[in-house]
């Protein structure tokens, strides 16, 4: 159930004492996040975010774990795959770059979901009461949990806000998760959005660490409705896709672009979220998914409320929120928030013109 405005500012003052961070900071109000900022290089290269070694399995020696909210959510959501996960092992500020290892979905859950359940339910009783998180941080410090996965199994994300020409006029997609996703369920979020991990067995093939394979992934199974493989034969054995090739070409020529905003600490989860942006310079594309007899038309996945989507002009903030529900942050994971407006404002600058600053926060 999302928090009132009161208890959403309480949990994030209680989180900035704690970790001593910079909260994200949008229109005034400051989110439970704080994030790390690529170079002006990096935001072209979604894929020097993240350091070349190959992750390898992560040591199980977590200091919480919440087999109680485990087990609920096994029983509540039937449809729950213990996945393979890459997970954070460290970051590095200057210049950004994320060393992985190798997690399962289920430890993710029990490890770092659950201390956001916890925090949630203990501002909605309107008291500050945590103690896993405070059990965890007995062994790892608050400082230290924002550089290092150390002791939790913190599962990668990566949240793509999409913008696109609608004949001359770019819009974001938005839309609300179904009651398909562990958690997060009703609220809006970027599209796509994912868990970042190997789809194939045993991480066969080192080229999945990679943001671009991933978000291309996710595109087809988010925006046109691919079914999910687990363990395929070939690591890319969705390139043939038709959208995929059309995107590919536009990505090719300047018509579309993959960029890096930032990576989100999310401060309830203690999870990092890579926060990309893709633009769609070319107004074929937006026509060409939604026209009646499409070749590939848009069509989302069961994670997905379908007659949720959202395609709101970004000129205007204000505009922009004109179509959703008032005080969206409340509605929002607070890294899908941060998501959506580091890329707004980084698809603004580069629709503008205008040069990018990759390592200054824009207000």
């Amino acid at each position: 159930m999302p928090l009132d405005s009161r208890d959403y500012k309480n949990m994030t003052d209680y989180l900035q004492h704690l970790y001593q961070c910079e909260p994200y900071t949008r229109a005034g109000i400051e989110h439970p996040v704080t994030v790390f900022y690529p170079t002006d290089r990096q935001i072209h290269d979604v894929d020097s975010l993240l350091d070349s070694t190959p992750p390898t399995p992560e040591a199980r020696d977590f200091a919480v774990y919440d087999y109680s909210y485990l087990h609920n959510l096994q029983n509540s959501k039937p449809g729950l795959h213990n996945g393979a996960t890459f997970t954070l092992k460290t970051i590095r500020e200057r210049p950004l770059k994320l060393r992985g290892a190798i997690g399962r979905y289920y430890d993710m859950l029990a490890t770092c979901a659950a201390l956001e359940r916890e925090l949630r339910d203990a501002v909605a009783e309107g008291w500050m009461r945590a103690p896993s998180r405070a059990t965890y941080h007995r062994l790892v410090q608050p400082p230290e949990a924002l550089l290092r996965g150390a002791m939790r199994s913190a599962a990668i994300g990566i949240g793509t806000l999409t913008v696109f020409n609608d004949a001359g006029r770019y819009k974001a997609l938005l839309a609300r998760r179904s009651a398909a996703t562990a958690f997060d369920s009703g609220l809006y979020h970027v599209l796509p959005a994912m868990m970042f991990g190997p789809t194939t067995a045993g991480f066969a093939d080192a080229r999945e660490w990679s943001v671009k394979h991933q978000v291309l992934r996710e595109v087809l199974e988010e925006l046109f409705n691919m079914p999910e493989q687990r363990n395929p034969a070939r690591w890319d054995f969705f390139y043939d896709h038709p959208a995929l090739r059309y995107l590919l070409s536009l990505l090719d020529s300047g018509g579309a672009q993959l960029c890096a905003s930032g990576i989100i600490l999310n401060l309830l989860t203690l999870r990092p979220e890579i926060s990309t942006l893709l633009l769609i310079r070319d107004p074929d594309w937006y026509a060409r998914i939604t026209a009646p007899e499409s070749d590939m038309p848009l069509t989302t996945a069961d994670e997905t409320l379908s007659e949720s989507v959202v395609a709101a002009p970004i000129e205007d903030d204000g505009e922009f929120l004109s179509h959703f529900p008032p005080d969206l942050h409340l509605l929002m994971p607070a890294q899908a928030t941060a998501s959506l407006w580091l890329g707004i404002d980084l698809a603004r600058r580069l629709i503008s013109g205008a040069p990018t600053k990759g390592e200054t926060p824009v207000p």
